[in-house]
């Protein structure tokens, strides 16, 4: 799904930690909670909410930051 977007695209990062967390969700049996985290992905991707100025670019932090 969000391989429709660009690799360093904001609302790909967005909707491939939906996608995680959705994933995350149904292995704990949460399925309404993987649903609704999956639409999130999907509307974001459809609606690319998140977008960076030109030349900025997105620095995740690691846990230890």
């Amino acid at each position: 799904m969000t391989a429709q977007l660009p690799p360093d695209h904001l609302s790909r990062y967005f909707a491939d930690r939906h996608l995680h967390q959705a994933m995350v969700e149904a292995g704990n049996r949460e399925f309404d909670e993987c649903l609704e985290m999956a639409a999130r992905a999907s509307q974001e991707v459809r609606e690319r909410r998140h977008e960076l100025p030109p030349g900025e670019k997105l620095r995740v932090l690691r846990a230890d930051e």
